[in-house]
């Protein structure tokens, strides 16, 4: 991976939340990079960091509770660590857009469509009045909302779950930021929806090379969309690989849990495999490694010691103590 080809650096990330019950570390440690065109998916467990990780990335962790303590965050060169909230303004929806896993939480219910598309697309173009309103027309047409003329009129409330994200899409369509970050952006829809809207992210990636960090819990949609993934357990990268050595050649026992839990057409009928046990208390984190208490694979030296990160291959890292044997 070239310097030139990196758009996004991620170095030793740590974000803590500071409770009265105690000290969340929700990621700790956490590196990775991200290139010009490329699909990068963050993987794992509610709770084990990736949203936390891409509230990180914008500036938007919740205060006053939450606070980066350590590491960068590499746009271009530029570290948004540093940025301030002002700063932060231009970054946000102009080179970096964000679309949520409930859209009604980024729209705001007093305005309507053709209000708040407008906005978006002012940022990038200076129309104003009917120019401006053909031109939100025209994105609307873009991703697939039927009767545009008169959906723009609408109100955040009148439309659907699927219409919501597809406004969110039509934002970034307007934006074109070059890194979209889509935090389980299906995730309340039914199937067919979710094929609809993470074709109109492909789409938008094909067109404006436009680099996407896909947030998802459901390994289906990252064997079809990603092209290198991060597996996250307890705030941390356990493993990261290109899609295919994750799928093939995979080494965490994690990873392998979550593979092995997956059903597949054409086998007969069986049990599906679990993971026993739950995720760990974040309150109460062990010294060694946070899966051992779950792990088939574990030995001693797993409870009190946590493992580095080890090369496996290239492109291919993970951080298990019995990864030769998986």
């Amino acid at each position: 991976m070239s310097e030139k080809e990196i758009i996004l650096e991620v170095r030793n990330l740590k974000t803590h939340f500071f409770t009265n019950m105690g000290l969340i570390k929700a990621v700790d440690g956490s590196s990775f990079s991200l290139r010009k065109g490329q699909t990068l998916g963050i993987v794992g467990e509610s709770g084990s960091g990736k949203s936390i990780t891409s509230l990180s990335i914008l500036g938007l962790v919740p205060k006053p509770a939450g606070k980066i303590v350590e590491g960068e965050i590499l746009y271009c060169g530029e570290d948004l660590v540093k940025k301030s909230q002002q700063e932060m303004r231009e970054f946000r929806g102009k080179k970096i857009f964000m679309i949520s896993q409930d859209p009604m939480t980024s729209l705001n219910p007093v305005f309507n469509i053709g209000n708040q598309l407008g906005e978006a697309v002012r940022r990038r173009q200076n129309l104003n009045g009917r120019n401006l309103k053909e031109k939100c027309i025209e994105i609307l047409k873009q991703v697939q909302i039927r009767s545009a003329e008169t959906r723009i009129n609408a109100f955040p409330h009148e439309l659907s779950g699927g219409m919501k994200q597809r406004l969110m899409i039509s934002m970034a369509l307007a934006c074109r930021p070059e890194i979209l970050i889509a935090d389980e952006p299906t995730t309340a829809l039914d199937v067919t929806i979710q094929a609809q809207i993470l074709q109109l992210m492909m789409e938008i990636r094909e067109k404006y090379k436009t680099s996407i960090i896909l947030i998802t819990h459901d390994l289906g949609v990252i064997a079809r969309f990603c092209d290198y993934v991060l597996v996250m357990y307890a705030g941390k990268i356990v493993e990261k690989a290109d899609i295919k050595t994750l799928f093939k050649r995979n080494r965490h026992p994690y990873t392998k849990g979550l593979l092995n839990s997956l059903p597949h057409l054409g086998e007969k009928q069986h049990r599906l495999m679990s993971i026993k046990g739950q995720p760990p208390d974040l309150l109460n984190l062990p010294a060694g490694c946070p899966f051992e208490p779950r792990c088939d694979y574990a030995v001693e030296k797993c409870s009190f010691e946590y493992p580095s990160d080890e090369s496996v291959g290239k492109g291919h890292q993970v951080s298990c103590w019995r990864w030769r044997e998986i």
